[in-house]
């Protein structure tokens, strides 16, 4: 009985004989068919439906920030790095732990198909003959199944990826770039979140990355390993330790980046601050988790292991800028790096397992692996208890250095404000916005007791449960008088205060004042302020989302005299001059909404106290 599968060998024998007869007797022999390419149809729709997703979740990405933008202001970058942050710590261990066949199976068929299309065209051929070596050399490369294979490329590729980004932050912090500033601007932005129960929180998270947890964890993992017969394990993860924590000393130590000013810090610490090593223990945590991952067998608690290392190594870095002690560049390249090493220690696992024929010794008794579990769970509470009762609360914060104050004769104060101070605010990157259109002669104390007398109420300070009353107001239609201002710079510095006067009896409308201190006082004793004023004149469907958010009216010189005859109409000011302080221009404002302005400024001497 004839066989299926043998039918199309059959007809291909059948075939050639009846060519070699025809030319025997002479006859033009059938034309060969040509070697079609088959292409890896189902691997193509698979990276097709792949990229289309990942579009997709871009474009919902952009719209969620573009939402975050008009709503959170200069907040809006932070909060995105940080929910990006969470979002990969959660979902990529999953992803690779689930989908590691899949993805491999991929990456296999798309480089076959590749090296197939290459080779087609005859070029490999070509320079397989001029240069054999080189080019089985490359053959090796793109090999699966061997140490130093595919493998071993992607990581490689994968190490000269992540580099060149450290590359590019420590150029960055060098050369002092725009980057300085925004990390100074970013401090400062923190700043105004602290809280006693997030600073404890953070103290906690800033702890599980000092230098007594992380060799008690190295320790205790070393002892279960070595009962488990698993010096390999051992040697890996020391290596990854001394590794990461050798290259940060000598990149301090080369860059001698300062910390952030001891004022802005929750905590005080000595030393070079580029790059964090809490941050670079992304290497340590890694390891361990790699390590840990491929002893166990459930997925899901693979996944977990994963997950949790990844969001340890995210909360420690987020903790150094919280409490002052890093610049945000610091703990990405400390990130960076552990991550750099931690891929080095893995391609370095795959290489040795796969070449060497060196084996470390096994342990001489194998102890049973329920017996090993046990004395890790007593190795593990052991180690909680040392580390809990080592902790202590955070310390009380550094005392604030006095700033350097510049006295002026009342007389010189229009000088003054057009030759040493800022005249343009800032965005989160550096880029300016609108002028300073008011400056404040006066005590803090002044300055609210004369906006309050006007009929303005100081707004809440920025933070989420001010955001959502804001947003529950708008969306509820109803007042709130005290709602938040989004912040602006000025010289780096998130604007002091910020004072609201609502236009009827909903939040659609209000006019705000933003207001900075300087280190610029008067003979007598009072302060300079510089101010924006500003008027949200409604509610808008924003042109990139298409949700409704503020949009601020381009007058801003409008803006300005209503905040003057408001004052003089209460009786608030005892003195009013104008001077030109830039020139007449149109520009956006932090939110995208243009503005138009003649540039000129009016200074304000306030009344004094009863």
């Amino acid at each position: 009985m004839a066989q299926p599968g043998k039918a199309p060998a059959r007809d291909s024998d059948q075939l050639d004989q009846q060519r070699t007869e025809g030319s025997e007797r002479g006859a033009t022999p059938a034309p060969k068919r040509r070697a079609v390419l088959r292409l890896p149809w189902r691997s193509l729709a698979a990276v097709g439906l792949t990229l289309l997703a990942l579009l997709l979740l871009f474009v919902a990405g952009w719209w969620s920030y573009r939402l975050a933008l008009s709503w959170l202001g200069p907040f809006a970058p932070l909060a995105a790095a940080l929910f990006g942050a969470l979002a990969l710590a959660i979902i990529g261990p999953a992803l690779l732990i689930h989908y590691r066949a899949p993805l491999r199976a991929v990456i296999v068929r798309g480089a076959t198909w590749l090296w197939n299309t290459i080779q087609a065209t005859g070029v490999l051929q070509r320079f397989a003959m001029r240069y054999p070596r080189a080019a089985r050399f490359l053959a090796a490369r793109v090999a699966w199944g061997s140490a130093t294979g595919l493998g071993l490329t992607i990581g490689l590729v994968a190490l000269v990826v992540i580099g060149q980004f450290f590359l590019d932050l420590l150029f960055d912090v060098i050369t002092d770039s725009r980057v300085a500033g925004t990390d100074r601007r970013i401090l400062h932005l923190v700043e105004t979140l602290r809280t006693p129960e997030l600073d404890q929180v953070m103290y906690t998270l800033t702890y599980l990355g000092s230098v007594r947890v992380v060799l008690t964890l190295a320790v205790v993992a070393a002892i279960v390993a070595v009962l488990a017969g698993r010096y390999t394990d051992v040697v890996l993860l020391f290596l990854a330790l001394a590794a990461s924590e050798l290259f940060v000393l000598a990149t301090k130590a080369l860059v001698a980046r300062p910390r952030p000013p001891f004022e802005d810090a929750r905590i005080v610490q000595t030393g070079f601050s580029f790059p964090s090593g809490h941050a670079a223990l992304a290497a340590f945590y890694g390891t361990l988790a790699y390590l840990l991952i491929r002893t166990l067998r459930p997925e899901a608690l693979k996944v977990f292991v994963g997950s949790v290392a990844a969001l340890l190594v995210v909360a420690i870095g987020v903790s150094r800028v919280y409490l002052g002690v890093h610049y945000p560049t610091d703990v990405l390249a400390g990130w960076t790096l552990g991550v750099f090493w931690l891929v080095v220690i893995v391609v370095t696992e795959h290489v040795w397992a796969e070449r060497t024929r060196f084996r470390l010794p096994r342990a001489p008794v194998r102890l049973p692996r329920a017996f090993t579990g046990v004395i890790a769970c007593a190795l593990t509470i052991v180690s909680v208890g040392y580390l809990a009762a080592s902790y202590t609360d955070i310390p009380p914060p550094s005392p604030v250095t006095a700033q350097t104050t510049t006295v002026i004769a009342p007389e010189q104060l229009a000088v003054t404000v057009e030759t040493r101070l800022p005249h343009y605010t800032e965005g989160l990157t550096g880029r300016f916005q609108e002028p300073v259109s008011l400056v404040f002669v006066g005590t803090r104390a002044q300055l609210e007791e004369s906006f309050r007398a006007a009929g303005w109420t100081e707004a809440e300070p920025f933070g989420f449960n001010a955001v959502l009353g804001g947003v529950a107001a708008a969306l509820g239609q109803r007042g709130d008088p005290a709602g938040p201002v989004t912040p602006s710079f000025l010289a780096e510095e998130p604007n002091t205060l910020a004072f609201n006067l609502p236009v009827g009896a909903t939040f659609a409308q209000r006019h705000h004042v933003r207001i900075w201190s300087t280190a610029v006082q008067t003979s007598d004793g009072r302060p300079i302020w510089l101010a924006t004023a500003s008027f949200d004149q409604g509610f808008e469907l924003a042109r990139n989302t298409w949700l409704p958010t503020h949009q601020i009216a381009p007058e801003i010189d409008t803006e300005r005299a209503f905040v003057v005859s408001s004052l003089q109409g209460a009786g608030d000011v005892t003195q009013s001059e104008t001077i030109q302080l830039v020139p007449p221009e149109l520009g956006y404002n932090f939110a995208g909404d243009p503005f138009f302005t003649d540039g000129q400024t009016e200074l304000i001497t306030l009344p004094t106290l009863l």
